[in-house]
């Protein structure tokens, strides 16, 4: 079942055909999926990000961190970019930065580094290999009081002092704590709609894209992202690849509860993490979005790898492991540095994709002649909707993340002198204590 869009094409073999599929959506369609996917997009402003012309009540202004970025680029007192951050903030940006820096010359790039965990020994590992004095901080967090952004933005401060404020930066919403222009070099916004997962085209990973890379690197990003939007929105399975891709895995979910995403180019190496936060947050939820119990399993457990480093590493179990497990295969036909043809890597490409062929084991390739900024903007939003596709299928909202603030509510509490924690947490409390 090929599928072609402007950057990328799509096929699918293995334990579900075409009829099947058309099957689906048809159901789907009876049933309402394109007013779900409707209210999705109405829901969240991801997508206003890469628009050409988003409204006027859209927070996220790509014409100022553009200038900004340019105008730090021409600054020789900036040799360095540090994003603090954490999930969305920090997962996607370092995923995008990692894909796109080898279509820059080096000598055009500024050296950017990440810092995400709580555990001060990441703090540390970053701190040590930057020039502080020429570094410029990106601090993001939308409610300006994530714990994590939070505690390393205080160690920051307390290693630096208080001169550091000039070299910070940060990314919020109007009215948090981080929302302090006469403290912070510059504040820029994100729009109070756009969750962290689907934060990555927007300022979060636009601003330090486009310091460390350029503009025009990003602007192609937001090219290709915005001409799979378009793509996305065709009502037909057989012309767009994101709901082709969310109606496989809606008739597959019954068989397996784990999916493998394994990217043919190194440039792609932490993209299944992101794709791990995307998918397993957005959708991986037991209610629908009216609070009714879901009435078959939802999101899959996602993992990958680079290839050929997985198939060292894991494909024994998905060859001939008794759970069979769908695979994506990403394929790159022409290297980012230089334009070699990679027919080695597409030669492992084919022959994994035949053996799982033969033991009728299902599998997607995704392919692109080479991964450019306007490549990655669109496999970028390829992913975003089929997640948002997926929600719709299964009734979910794709924006929320529940169980993930539970957790966090707890964790005030651990510590707190008048916390209140269940006899479990106490014991495991005075066990790690002790």
């Amino acid at each position: 079942m090929p599928i072609h869009s402007e950057n990328w094409a799509y096929w699918h073999a293995g334990a579900c055909d075409t009829a099947s599929i058309l099957d689906a959506y048809t159901t789907a369609v009876d049933n309402g999926l394109w007013k779900r996917w409707s209210r999705a997009l109405t829901q969240s402003s991801y997508y206003w990000a890469r628009h050409p012309k988003p409204p006027a009540s859209y927070q996220d202004t790509h014409a100022d961190y553009s200038q900004f970025a340019t105008a730090i680029r021409s600054d020789p007192s900036i040799t360095h970019v540090v994003q603090v951050g954490i999930g969305g903030s920090s997962l996607g940006p370092q995923a995008l930065h990692d894909a796109l820096r080898r279509c820059v010359p080096l000598s055009e790039q500024r050296p950017a580094a990440f810092i995400a965990n709580l555990d001060s020994d990441d703090f540390d590992s970053v701190i040590q290999t930057v020039p502080v004095e020429t570094t410029l901080f990106i601090v993001v967090s939308k409610s300006g009081g994530t714990e994590e952004t939070h505690v390393n933005l205080k160690r920051l401060v307390d290693r630096c002092g208080d001169s550091v404020y000039n070299r910070v930066v940060t990314i919020t919403s109007p009215g948090s704590p981080l929302d302090q222009p006469n403290r912070y070099r510059r504040v820029f916004y994100l729009d109070k709609r756009t969750g962290g997962r689907f934060s990555g085209t927007s300022v979060v990973g636009g601003l330090l894209v486009s310091i460390a890379l350029g503009t025009a690197c990003w602007d192609a990003v937001l090219h290709g992202a915005y001409a799979m939007d378009q793509h996305a929105n065709r009502q037909d399975p057989g012309h767009n690849i994101p709901l082709a891709m969310a109606l496989i895995w809606y008739n597959q979910r019954q068989q397996s509860e784990v999916q493998a995403i394994i990217p043919y180019t190194q440039s792609l190496d932490l993209f299944p993490n992101h794709l791990q936060q995307l998918i397993c947050e957005s959708n991986g939820k037991s209610v629908t979005h009216t609070g009714a119990p879901v009435t078959g399993p939802t999101a899959p457990v996602v993992f990958g790898q680079t290839g050929t480093l997985a198939q060292h590493a894991f494909f024994q179990l998905l060859h001939q492991g008794t759970h069979p497990v769908p695979v994506t295969l990403i394929a790159v036909r022409h290297s980012q540095c230089t334009n070699r043809n990679q027919r080695d890597l597409m030669a492992h490409v084919i022959a994994q994709s035949a053996v799982f062929q033969q033991a009728n084991r299902p599998h997607t390739v995704l392919l692109t002649q080479q991964l450019t900024p306007q490549a990655m903007g669109a496999l970028w939003s390829l992913y975003e909707a089929t997640t948002v596709f997926q929600a719709c299928l299964w009734e979910l909202n794709a924006f929320d993340q529940p169980g993930v603030e539970l957790g966090k509510r707890i964790a005030q509490q651990v510590y707190s002198p008048d916390g209140e924690l269940d006899h479990y947490a106490r014991q495991l409390r005075q066990f790690i204590d002790s």
